[in-house]
């Protein structure tokens, strides 16, 4: 692809499209085209050239239109690259969203926003007991998740029995405390801001001299936690890499903002991708991902928009948004914030549309 100066005709954001299964298409390469993210011939005279490629499923997809991509024709959040800030809410979206509807949370900690979406603030009031252990779910099958269980855990300082999301990934994140993590017989030592990954059909507990926070995913399958006092499962030895920590020297840049993927394909997690993220003060273009997430908050505070509504966020809330729900995230803390996000399907955090 030539890296000459050509007159962009797209904005700088991907293409939602449907493939149909063993259809070709010709991706345009050279910007040139009315018919994004497609070829229409306007290369002719040019030494750009079309890629043509055939759709392995019939699925929606997001195909490139900044043509920065290295993963061509899909999306890898290279546009969010092109640009020296991350694109924000524009003066006009902001005034039409002016009369948004604050929602407050209820009695149960939750404000419930549009399309299912809602922001929560979990209640050691609904933790269940077992030992050391203490879990309550924050994302269920009753708040409108189809594919993502999120629990809180909270560990104090001992033993916990044996803890399982039964057939699928497990994805934990550390939010405070140090311990040890032992996955059906291999132990991992952990400490915050890491994630670790446990595959389907092994048991996990948790070993602490102090007070452990720790999220967990289930993924694909909305799973309850289960608790039981011994192990019958064997550490799966084909991956032993579970165990990732955040470190900002090597985290991804995304215009003013950085990102680091830590559970993801690189450790065997096929189903559910975790990160970490640091956003400055500022207010995100209202945007959707082709995927079921959840946020949580570890540090700083601000809104979250979603159309018709805007609700407070800050340390310690959990966010739930559905598939393709619009929404963006205003930091007013003048540190910015650092957030946990976990989603279903796996890929990159930086492909929005």
């Amino acid at each position: 692809m030539s890296d000459d100066p050509v007159e962009y005709v797209v904005e700088n954001k991907p293409c939602l499209v449907s493939l149909e299964e063993g259809k070709k298409y010709a991706w345009c390469t050279c910007k040139l085209s009315k018919t994004q993210p497609f070829c229409d011939g306007a290369h002719k005279g040019t030494e750009h050239r079309p890629m043509v490629f055939k759709a392995e499923k019939t699925e929606d997809v997001l195909l490139c239109a900044c043509k920065a991509t290295k993963s061509g024709p899909y999306c890898d959040g290279a546009h969010n690259n092109l640009e020296d800030v991350y694109a924000e809410a524009s003066d006009a979206e902001i005034l039409s969203m002016k009369d948004s509807v604050q929602i407050d949370q209820d009695a149960n900690g939750k404000a419930l926003v549009d399309g299912g979406a809602y922001v929560m603030t979990p209640n050691d009031k609904n933790d269940t007991v077992v030992g050391n252990l203490r879990y309550q779910p924050v994302i269920a099958k009753e708040d409108g998740a189809t594919k993502l269980s999120l629990h809180r855990l909270t560990v104090s300082a001992g033993t916990t029995k044996w803890m399982e999301y039964e057939g699928v990934d497990t994805v934990l994140y550390f939010v405070s405390g140090a311990g040890t993590v032992d996955i059906a017989g291999r132990e991992f030592n952990v400490d915050k801001e890491a994630g670790l990954y446990v595959r389907p059909g092994e048991k996990f507990r948790v070993i602490t001299d102090e007070e452990m926070v720790i999220y967990a995913t289930a993924c694909p399958l909305l799973t309850d936690l289960t608790v039981t006092d011994d192990n019958e499962t064997t550490f799966q030895t084909e991956q032993e890499e579970r165990y990732i920590a955040f470190d900002e020297a090597t985290a991804n840049v995304m215009a003013n903002r950085i990102y680091q993927e830590l559970v993801d394909k690189k450790v065997g997690s096929n189903e559910v991708t975790q990160f970490i993220g640091q956003i400055p003060k500022s207010r995100a273009a209202m945007h959707r991902h082709l995927y079921e997430e959840a946020i949580v908050i570890l540090t700083g505070y601000g809104k979250m928009w979603t159309g018709t509504k805007v609700t407070e966020v800050k340390t310690g809330d959990v966010l739930f948004l559905p598939h393709r729900q619009g929404h963006s995230v205003e930091c007013t803390d003048e540190g910015g914030m650092q957030l946990m996000g976990v989603f279903y399907p796996s890929g990159s955090p930086a492909i929005n549309y």
